[in-house]
């Protein structure tokens, strides 16, 4: 409802000229109906104000029927206001609708912004850089205790961790993941299956990159691509020899040990 209201404020001056002009289609045709039946139906259409209610009506297209035309110029007027009714309907919508979109788009892009620069990752980017990979970020919400990735299953994206805390549940331990850290590039990399169940902890906000575009843009943006090809192969388990998933040991903090009972 803010986001409504915003839009029909910055329209206003836009909604008012399509509120004009759709006051004036509706005299026109008053004016024309009155002219070619004021004659035969002095009763509907004796005066302009009298016509106006049938030219509303036609206008909104709710078609009463209570007044209709009955010569041949009156219903080639009404012919024409018809027409006119859809186009005039049309206008003012496609102005909401329109700056509906743009002030969504405006606010996602607020939002991913402000979740991208949590990632060190990108810090040295310039803003061009980050505006290039803005582009095929999504913003994801998870709430506390969804699971993000099932171990064995085709690793299709990475994340970046923008808020929240997620578990990765490893064979022999459980590590966590915190804000501004990243996982799953490395299996993008070199196209293995995940090795591990990622789980948030917390109310969780993650940026996803499919794989798809992580390879569109290392390759329209080196700069970008030598950050994440470096970032993954200075990693331990990326150079190690026996490479099972896409969990790196280098960005993992041991999960808080639990309280043990008195």
């Amino acid at each position: 409802m803010r986001t409504i209201i915003a839009v029909l404020e910055a329209e206003k001056r836009a909604l008012l000229a399509s509120s004009i002009i759709l006051f004036g289609c509706v005299l026109f045709s008053a004016t024309a109906m009155h002219l070619a039946e004021h004659d035969v139906q002095p009763e509907k259409f004796g005066s302009i104000p009298d016509a106006m209610w049938w030219a509303i009506v036609t206008i909104t297209t709710l078609g009463y029927g209570d007044v209709t035309p009955v010569t041949l110029v009156g219903r080639l007027i009404a012919s024409v206001t018809m027409v006119t009714g859809y186009v005039m309907l049309g206008l003012p919508v496609g102005i909401v609708a329109t700056a509906f979109s743009e002030e969504i788009h405006r606010r996602e892009f607020v939002v991913t912004w402000s979740m991208l620069s949590r990632v060190p990752l990108f810090h040295g980017l310039d803003a061009n850089s980050i505006a290039e990979i803005m582009r095929y970020l999504r913003a994801q919400s998870f709430p506390s205790g969804a699971l993000i990735a099932r171990r064995g299953e085709i690793a299709h994206s990475m994340y970046f961790i923008a808020e929240g805390e997620v578990e990765i549940s490893l064979p022999d331990q459980d590590m966590r993941l915190g804000e501004g850290q990243f996982f799953g590039e490395v299996a993008l990399l070199r196209n293995t299956l995940r090795s591990s169940n990622v789980r948030s902890m917390e109310p969780t906000k993650l940026l996803v990159l499919d794989a798809y575009d992580l390879r569109t843009i290392m390759s329209r943006n080196p700069k970008i691509g030598h950050m994440i090809e470096s970032v993954a192969a200075g990693r331990a388990e990326f150079s190690a020899k026996e490479r099972r998933g896409d969990i790196i040991a280098a960005e993992l903090k041991p999960a808080p040990p639990e309280a043990s009972p008195e």
